[in-house]
């Protein structure tokens, strides 16, 4: 296989999540890959790289936090207002990464990385299962 950095990046990205998941439990792996992702968003915002911020959050909210299931799991464990505070966490993170002046993409990106974070750890330590619709393990 040829080595380049899309690859690496991909096998790096799989390097963290694992080591995540290891260390700190199936959410907080997720968690951290959606993390990952909104590290991305900011970054690209504020280097004025509008399109790849908006696929960046895409990827971020649609390709992980919603695909990997941790908007249901968060939804059946904490309750639909949580869960509707921490979309429009992202919400505004969108706004302000496509939209140059309408937020501080730093100060929002960091909220939402606080925010995931500290849910996917309540989520592990509640042994939610990784479907997240069953509830506790």
């Amino acid at each position: 296989m040829k080595w380049t950095w899309s690859s690496g990046m991909c096998t790096a990205l799989l390097l963290v999540s694992a080591s995540a998941w290891a260390a700190g439990g199936y959410w907080a792996g997720i968690a951290e890959e959606v993390c990952t992702e909104v590290t991305k968003v900011e970054t690209f915002a504020k280097a004025g790289k509008i399109e790849d911020a908006k696929a960046a959050f895409h990827t971020a909210y649609f390709g992980t936090f919603e695909e990997k299931k941790m908007e249901i799991a968060e939804r059946s464990n904490f309750g639909i207002s949580h869960t509707a505070d921490v979309e429009e966490m992202f919400n505004n993170l969108r706004k302000a990464a496509s939209k140059p002046g309408t937020g501080d993409v730093s100060a929002l990106a960091e909220t939402l990385r606080r925010e995931l974070r500290k849910d996917g750890k309540a989520l592990d330590a509640a042994k939610v299962n990784p479907d997240g619709n069953e509830g506790k393990k």
